[in-house]
């Protein structure tokens, strides 16, 4: 069998630790039963571990034996750029897993069983059931939903060469916020969800805007601040893509997303450049 699970981009400005959208840049995994190998191509194949301990196998032995298959993967999303590679390993894992053993899983109980390896929801969330999801704990959980299929602007990713640490990024956030700027931020985050529901391209815009992390993470991330000082024509926001230093341009409806990456490109010869859509599906076997 074959399971694919896309990318996604978390937050979402200022939907830290609860908003994610899937992304339409997949990793593929290919089961068969036999003596047990491991394959590993395209994204990480020289650094990803070829055993028991990847990430994805770990997802599969929750639900069923690793011993007795032989699995290949082919992976697309970049490691460490904030495009959420450990939650496609994750997701990927676990719907080969439950495929394999027979057994018949929701997404919250897919999302339960994979969220100590994984440590994201939204990511998680976003590449187990795809489109733009919201993660959240009510006393228990984990649970999940997805709001929308797809997003009223379009999403251009630039992946600078370097890597971020998703914990050592976390340890440059503050442990407290002022009043003020709590309030603020939770006035950001419902317009945020205000807009994604509404599928409101403007109140998407104005709802790009973050005091909880996207500061404190700037200095990891110089492409947020130079896009938002120099925005390229067409660009309605910009985001930091989970921890950076991925960092996404939100292209406005009437403009093409090609000419963003032209400009884009001119500007970053270092950086990829990734003109993308929102995946309305998410971890499937095809």
């Amino acid at each position: 069998m074959i399971v694919r699970a896309p990318a996604s981009t978390a937050n979402l400005g200022p939907g830290f630790d609860c908003a994610a959208a899937a992304l339409d840049l997949w990793n593929e995994l290919e089961v068969e039963e036999g003596a047990h190998a491991v394959a590993v191509e395209g994204e990480g194949a020289d650094e990803l571990p070829a055993g028991e301990d990847h990430l994805a196998l770990r997802a599969f032995a929750l639900l069923a034996p690793v011993r007795r298959y032989r699995f290949r993967f082919v992976n697309r999303i970049p490691l460490e750029r904030g495009l959420g590679s450990s939650a496609a390993a994750v997701a990927v894992g676990l719907v080969a897993g439950a495929a394999a053993a027979g057994t018949a899983l929701g997404p919250d109980e897919l999302l339960e069983l994979g969220l100590p390896l994984e440590g994201h929801p939204d990511n998680l969330a976003a590449a187990l059931r795809g489109g733009v999801c919201l993660a959240w704990r009510n006393g228990a959980g984990p649970h999940a939903a997805r709001i929308a299929a797809d997003l009223p602007l379009a999403p251009v990713v630039v992946l600078p060469r370097e890597r971020v640490s998703t914990r050592a990024s976390r340890g440059r956030l503050p442990a407290q916020l002022a009043h003020a700027e709590a309030a603020a931020q939770a006035a950001q985050a419902a317009l945020l969800g205000a807009a994604v529901a509404a599928g409101d391209a403007r109140l998407l815009a104005h709802a790009f805007h973050d005091r909880l992390h996207e500061p404190y993470r700037a200095a990891d991330a110089p492409l947020l601040e130079e896009l938002r000082a120099r925005p390229v024509a067409g660009q309605a926001g910009v985001t930091l893509s989970g921890s950076g230093p991925s960092v996404v341009v939100w292209v406005e409806a009437g403009s093409d997303p090609l000419t963003v990456v032209t400009e884009l490109e001119r500007r970053h010869p270092e950086a990829r450049v990734l003109a993308l859509r929102v995946a309305a599906k998410g971890a499937h076997r095809p």
